[in-house]
């Protein structure tokens, strides 16, 4: 006996001029989520935050909580305006449920952040491969390498929230650093490949935070980008920053993995006009 492994209902889309049904929209992201196999992409690493007879699985919790985030939800509550349409999303955990999920995420985040990043590298590994000729795995080399830029903004908030702080600019804030891959306009553009959370107040030239959501990133990166033993092909990949990735440790540790890298470095105004005169 079969049994259909999909996360949302399987719903044909057409045009027929008729106004739009609230949400409908989504069933674009409901139907890549089922042609991912993502219900089975997130069992294997994230089975251990579910009781293994529970009904709602990690894939279709994740799941729900990603079209609530399209959809405008703010907080995991949100999803209650997926249980509005069940013809389109079917069965929806409820909020203990979910709650109960997050518990057992917050008892062991190292275990969920390496399932989490396993599942998403796997999903990315389809995906690419999915593509075709444009897979940027494939057409990474040397002389057009894949281009990861790495940059720390400002993500303001309006009160002292939890692990927020106050910045330069005044008010609280996050400073994640984010790495994110991009490929260019001809090809989508790009992704977000890793992200490390940092409150408002850490400094952007950190080269520790930058080495930490680099290392996140390239384990994100399809197995294209290494050899027959594992090691990775730095040279199919640019690295590039500001100029607060400019720090001697951040390129040390560039050039130890062979990576190449772009970076911009503010010089005093004397050393300026003393290399425009040699290079005159």
């Amino acid at each position: 006996m079969n049994h259909s492994t999909h996360v949302f209902p399987s719903l044909p889309s057409q045009l027929t001029g008729q106004n739009l049904v609230s949400h409908a929209g989504l069933s674009i992201l409901t139907n890549f989520l089922n042609a991912l196999d993502f219900r089975r992409s997130s069992e294997d690493p994230l089975s251990q935050f579910m009781p293994a007879t529970a009904t709602h699985r990690p894939g279709k919790i994740l799941g729900a909580l990603t079209l609530s985030l399209v959809a405008g939800g703010e907080q995991a509550t949100d999803i209650d305006q997926l249980r509005a349409a069940p013809n389109l999303f079917g069965t929806v955990a409820s909020d203990a449920t979910v709650s109960r999920f997050m518990k057992r995420i917050k008892k062991q985040p190292e275990a969920f952040t390496y399932g989490f990043a396993t599942m998403t590298r796997n999903l990315r590994s389809k995906v690419w491969a999915a593509a075709g000729p444009r897979n940027p795995a494939q057409q990474a080399t040397a002389a057009n390498p894949l281009i990861i830029d790495i940059d720390a903004p400002l993500v303001h908030v309006h009160s002292d929230k939890e692990n927020s702080a106050g910045t330069y600019k005044g008010g609280y804030s996050f400073s994640p650093m984010i790495a994110m891959a991009d490929y260019g306009k001809a090809h989508g553009t790009g992704e977000v490949l890793a992200v490390h959370l940092r409150p408002g107040n850490k400094d952007a030239n950190s080269a520790a935070s930058h080495i930490k959501v680099l290392s996140q990133a390239l384990a994100q990166l399809p197995d294209d980008f290494y050899d027959e033993n594992g090691n990775l092909c730095g040279e199919k990949i640019l690295v590039r920053t500001d100029s607060a990735g400019s720090s001697r440790e951040f390129l040390h540790h560039l050039d130890s993995l062979g990576i190449q890298f772009s970076t911009s470095y503010s010089l005093p105004v004397i050393k300026e006009r003393f290399i425009r005169a040699e290079c005159g």
